[in-house]
Parts: C-alpha cells; structure tokens; sequence
C-alpha cells in the first residue's frame, strides 16, 4: 500500500524510534445540557509524541531526525533537555446510544462536518436506545453501545510511506477510545490540500482516493453520503492491524498480544 520512502536513512532512523511512541488521549464530556453539551456524547483527542533526549549525534553537530523537515508536527520542552515531538494527532466524538438525547442536534451544533454523520442514524427502539439507519442496523453485527466518529486524523509528512505506521496508530488509538463499539464512522479527505486545490479536480480527486484506500486498508467500507464504516464485529480490521505490525517487524514483540478491548 505505502510507496517507498524517499529517504532510506531518515526512514530507518523513524523506524527506530517505534518503541519510544507513547499515545496521549483526552477526552470532554458535560454531566448535563443539549446540543453540543449533550452528555451522551464525549469528544477525544489523541496524539503520538517520543521523548527525545540529547544524544552524541547532537553534540557533533549531527542533526538529530525530529529537526528534519517534516518529523514533527509539533515540539514542545519538557525540561532542559528533554522534548516532546508530536508526530500524529487525531480528535473525534464518542456517542453513546443509550444516554444521548438528541443526535441529530448533538452533531448539527458541533460543526457542518459533523452534521454530515446525522445520515448514520435512525430512531430509538423499545428500549430506549438510538438505532442505527435501517440498512445498516440489519448489516452491523456489533452489539455495541457507542459509536465513535472519527472527525481528523493527521501524521507527520516524513512518517508517511513507512509500512502502515499511521494505520497502526490509529488503530491503536481505536483499541482504547472504543470501550463498547456498535460502529465505528470516518469521513474521508484530503485534510493536507490547500483550497487551491480542493477545486482542483485533477489534485483533489486522486488524493480523495488516496485517503480512501488508507482506510480501506484498516476494514472500513463506503456506506452512505460518502461516509465510511467499520463493524467491530468482523474480523477484516484486526486482521489488517496484524499485517502491519508484522510489516514494521513488530510483531516479535508484541508476542501473542491479542486486539481484545476491543476485538476489531
């Protein structure tokens, strides 16, 4: 899926730096109130840093990898000497099916994007509960209670074409954020283009499948209005995960390591 990266080295040096990534998640949620504040629904935040310290590549004037261009979306000092790179951000929504009031108006005073995933959803049946569109209540086999809609997800320009290392990010963020999944919603594009060339059929359409075949590549499927899903009940993400990380050659050491919270 990933094409070659263009720089050998920089790529080995990224490479190297797996075992150091520590994922930060955060998330909001309101005890009372409607629309956005409504508290069945909960937005989350992630991103992806490695600690850096000063090493002897420094001290000869080498420059180290987070100061090339591109390795970081952001830095930040934690002291003296150490550094926090950002290299992978992501932010979305949890909703919960039981306790949300009104998902429509929860998703439509959030944002336009978010009003795009109001298709997604249908009634509430005899127990309460907001369903899923017909169609789509009959095709997922989750169980689940809470649907995660997946709003941004970004990744440093120099850890793109490594073998999956942004897929296998967010695929570790979904292992947290989804205690109990029913569906799990993206709405691909091309977050990196100018406005230039969003209407620049030519850039936009290419990229735009680009985007898609990434998500494709974790198990999610087109279902409705351009929007994408995936049922954590089927197999075909966990099954995608297990490639990558045999592909970044992690897979020794995750040892037996299975996807059980939750199984996707």
């Amino acid at each position: 899926m990933a094409a070659l990266h263009s720089d050998p080295d920089l790529a080995q040096q990224l490479l190297a730096q797996l075992e150091w990534v520590e994922l930060h998640l955060k998330n909001h949620a309101n005890l009372v109130g409607g629309g956005e504040t409504d508290p069945g629904t909960s937005d989350w935040w992630a991103s992806a840093t490695v600690r850096v310290l000063p090493d002897e590549d420094e001290a000869d004037g080498i420059n180290p990898w987070h100061e090339i261009e591109g390795t970081a979306l952001s830095t930040k000092r934690l002291d003296e000497e150490a550094l926090d790179v950002t290299i992978f951000e992501a932010n979305g929504l949890t909703v919960d099916l039981q306790h949300v009031k009104n998902i429509h108006v929860a998703l439509d005073a959030r944002s336009e994007d978010y009003a795009k995933f109001i298709p997604l959803f249908g009634s509430r049946d005899q127990f309460g509960f907001v369903t899923l569109r017909d169609d789509l209540e009959d095709e997922v086999d989750s169980l689940g209670s809470h649907v995660f809609i997946i709003d941004r997800v970004q990744l440093a320009p120099a850890w793109r074409g490594l073998g999956g290392v942004g897929r296998l990010l967010t695929a570790r963020l979904l292992r947290w954020v989804c205690a109990d999944p029913r569906l799990v919603a993206v709405l691909p594009f091309p977050i990196d283009l100018d406005r230039a060339l969003l209407e620049d059929d030519s850039a936009f359409e290419p990229a735009l499948e680009k985007v898609r075949r990434t998500w494709a590549a974790l198990g999610f499927q087109p279902a409705i209005d351009q929007l994408w899903i995936m049922d954590p009940a089927i197999g075909t993400h966990h099954n995608a995960v297990t490639q990558i990380e045999q592909s970044l050659g992690l897979s020794n050491e995750l040892g037996k390591e299975a996807h059980h919270v939750p199984e996707m």
